[in-house]
C-alpha cells in the first residue's frame, strides 16, 4: 500500500506564491505582445483563484 502525501494548505499557499512570483517576472519583461499579456492576466487571475480556494480549505 502507497502511502500519498497531501499538501498542506501552506503548501499550497507556497506554491501560488511562487506561481505569482512567476507571473510578476514575466509581466516585468520587455515584451508586451497582446496575446502574451492576456495569457498572463488570465493565470494570475487563476491564481487568485486558487488561493481563495486553498484559504477556503476547498
Amino acid at each position: 500500500m502507497t502511502t500519498r502525501y497531501k499538501p498542506t494548505t501552506a503548501d499550497v499557499v507556497e506554491a501560488i506564491g511562487m506561481r505569482v512570483l512567476r507571473i510578476a517576472e514575466d509581466m516585468a519583461s520587455g515584451s508586451r505582445h497582446q496575446g502574451r499579456s492576456e495569457r498572463l492576466i488570465e493565470q494570475a487571475e487563476q491564481a487568485a483563484i486558487d488561493l481563495r480556494a486553498a484559504v477556503r480549505g476547498r
